[in-house]
């Protein structure tokens, strides 16, 4: 117990939480080194601005950064330590729904068509709109993120039918991100399931959240909210949770020929 607040551990842990309490150890350890921020980037090849994203959770230290800094801070491997825990945040994308690199994303979604299945045009719609308002280049960004990011090797997704209907961004913009959803369900890699609105049988109360398997044979889990799971419990009950919503949701074949109707009608 803290004052007023009960800790539990649930193997869950935010991104963005774990980068801020890392950047402030390298700050401290630079401190106590008496080194300023131009003279740690030089010894471990890092730029001054780097080094300062990094001390403020803003990036996500490489492992290259983190071995040669414990070395220059005389650190005694506290730094070395977080490489693994890193290797998990750059997994969730410290709060995005989509890693840098997985061998197989497996999502349920409520809301919005999922990262790996957008289009550009659907994509800039969802991120408009964002509340509070993103700065346009923040948009740009995240879209040329996207753009840029390698095809998912092996993808599936049970879709609540509610999204198959709302046009983010317009009637056309639907129209095609309906036209991209069945054209990329009929490739072998990717399975898109329905999940039926009338539905009386349904697994997903909790909410949303999406499956990742690194190519190491992990698995975590990243929430909605961009929360890690990485505990082995935790785990297993989302992956049962996740088998429950496929067994529940139209079969890939017949949920592909329901989007391309909305498709043909939207």
């Amino acid at each position: 117990m803290t004052e007023g607040r009960t800790v539990a551990v649930t193997g869950e842990v935010s991104g963005a939480e774990v980068l801020r309490c890392v950047g402030r150890q390298i700050r401290l350890l630079r401190t106590r080194a008496r080194l300023e921020r131009p003279e740690l980037g030089r010894s471990v090849g890092y730029s001054p601005a780097t080094v300062a994203a990094l001390e403020q959770g803003r990036r996500v230290p490489q492992p290259e950064f983190l071995t040669a800094a414990d070395s220059v801070l005389k650190a005694g491997g506290v730094l070395g330590a977080a490489v693994d825990l890193m290797a998990h945040v750059r997994l969730g994308g410290a709060g995005r729904v989509v890693p840098e690199t997985v061998a197989a994303w497996h999502g349920y979604a409520t809301m919005t068509v999922p990262e790996p299945l957008r289009t550009a045009g659907y994509a800039r719609a969802v991120l408009r709109m964002a509340r509070p308002l993103l700065p346009e280049e923040t948009i740009e960004e995240r879209l040329a993120a996207h753009a840029a990011r390698p095809p998912v090797p092996l993808l599936s997704c049970v879709l609540e039918e509610s999204v198959l209907h709302r046009p983010y961004g317009g009637w056309e913009v639907l129209r095609g991100q309906l036209a991209h959803l069945w054209e990329v369900g009929q490739r072998r890699q990717v399975e898109v399931q329905v999940m039926p609105t009338a539905l009386e049988d349904h697994a997903g109360t909790e909410g949303p959240f999406a499956l990742l398997e690194p190519e190491d044979g992990r698995t975590a889990v990243v929430r909605a909210d961009g929360r890690l799971v990485t505990g082995s419990a935790a785990v297993r009950a989302l992956e049962q949770r996740y088998t429950a919503l496929r067994a529940q949701a139209l079969s890939p074949a017949d949920s592909l020929a329901l989007v391309g109707e909305l498709a043909k009608r939207a």
